[in-house]
């Protein structure tokens, strides 16, 4: 048996039954440009099945998620429908009974739970305004806007427009929006 041989034989039972320590234990050096040619093909193959090894699993983890996506997206349609039916069901029963705010259920809990109004602004335009009109708002070093104090103060009227309540002034560039009550499931469990 010529030397290559023995070599390839000596791959294959070291891939095949040796632990990982065993192959730090060459039995073989080579010798020859002839084994140094055999021994890079060898390697090129073994990239050539690790490369087409790679493609085949994307290919499953590919189709895999296809199938996930089309799973989640009926789920998602399914869980959306029941969840406008069970709303719908909530504010009849909140308009029967106002204070029914949450109803609880053996799997969860229907909670309709108010919103604060949601405000747009333009930060460098109501700072203009409030320097001139509320300028106890403005936080010292870099002006800074005390938003959360001045929303508390803030009144729609009914176009939307933002009314300082204190001053009675309009706040350009602030239009408030009511938003309705928004309803939840919790459930107990998952």
């Amino acid at each position: 048996m010529d030397a290559l041989a023995r070599l390839d034989d000596y791959l294959v039972q070291a891939m095949d039954d040796a632990a990982p320590e065993e192959l730090d234990k060459p039995r073989f050096s080579i010798e020859t440009t002839e084994q140094a040619i055999w021994a890079l093909r060898k390697i090129a193959n073994i990239e050539r099945s690790r490369n087409e090894a790679r493609q085949a699993a994307q290919l499953e983890v590919n189709r895999i998620q296809d199938w996930l996506y089309g799973e989640e997206k009926r789920s998602d349609q399914a869980r959306a429908y029941l969840d406008e039916l069970l709303e719908d069901y909530h504010r009849r029963q909140l308009a029967e009974n106002p204070k029914l705010k949450t109803i609880k259920l053996p799997h969860g809990e229907l909670q309709l739970r108010a919103q604060q109004p949601e405000c747009l602004k333009e930060d460098s335009a109501v700072k203009v305004w409030a320097k001139e009109n509320r300028p106890e708002l403005l936080v010292p070093q870099d002006p800074k806007l005390d938003w959360s104090t001045l929303k508390k103060t803030l009144q729609a009227t009914e176009t939307g427009l933002a009314v300082d309540t204190e001053t009675g002034m309009v706040v350009p560039s602030v239009t408030i929006t009511e938003r309705p009550p928004k309803f939840q499931i919790k459930l107990a469990e998952v």
